[in-house]
């Protein structure tokens, strides 16, 4: 297969996967024109066309952010709909259970540093009613960052050098810092929460942790 056949298939598995997962939180939330929607980890060119202002059906009432001006700037520029701000996920600056539904999208790999990842769920669920938060599944063997398969189990200077012999996504010999979650993992980190695995290949390349609020309409629960 050509490196662009391989790309071209990459981004339709990836659509498909994005897909399923925007599926499943029509089905488990079905949004609401008065609900109040907290998107953590808005980005613009870096998902166009996959991202929750592109499907979510009030994005008017979507209130988004993230860590970094760049990317909020350009999440602002492709999807102007949406209130937007700068904050810190870990710390985030709203009242308790003043969203209905908090959003997060392939973003908590990302936080690092001892109890980062704590801190970034207990605030999720402390101020969400609802929320839906996605991450790559650790144990799926091609690892989505890299483009690269089973290279999230090797030791960080192998990492490195796998990358400079073989990679095309992230610049060769670089390495991503990333810290992949699985099932189990995630589970403990929203205890609350259910666990789904979305697959649309032969093993589940997303876990999704999510919780409803048990309070909504009877036909918005999972």
């Amino acid at each position: 297969m050509s490196e662009s056949s391989f790309r071209r298939l990459l981004k339709t598995l990836s659509h498909k996967s994005r897909t399923k997962k925007f599926e499943l939180l029509m089905q488990v939330f079905r949004p609401q024109p008065g609900d109040r929607v907290l998107d953590i980890g808005a980005s613009g060119e870096v998902f166009l066309q996959y991202t929750l202002e592109d499907v979510y059906p009030y994005p008017e009432r979507i209130l988004a952010g993230g860590y970094e001006l760049q990317e909020v700037v350009s999440a602002r520029r492709c999807y102007p709909k949406p209130v937007y701000t700068v904050f810190d996920g870990c710390a985030l600056p709203f009242p308790d259970r003043s969203f209905d539904l908090v959003f997060s999208n392939a973003v908590i790999e990302h936080i690092l540093g001892e109890g980062r990842q704590e801190q970034f769920a207990q605030e999720v669920m402390r101020v969400g009613r609802s929320w839906f938060v996605t991450t790559p599944n650790y144990w799926y063997p091609f690892e989505s960052h890299y483009h690269l398969p089973f290279i999230q189990f090797l030791p960080r200077p192998l990492q490195r050098g796998y990358n400079r012999l073989l990679g095309t996504h992230i610049p060769r010999g670089a390495v991503q810092e990333l810290a992949l979650l699985s099932a189990r993992q995630l589970q403990r980190l929203f205890p609350t929460g259910r666990i789904a695995k979305v697959r649309v290949t032969f093993w589940p390349e997303t876990l999704v942790a999510y919780h409803i609020d048990p309070t909504r309409d009877a036909g918005t629960r999972a």
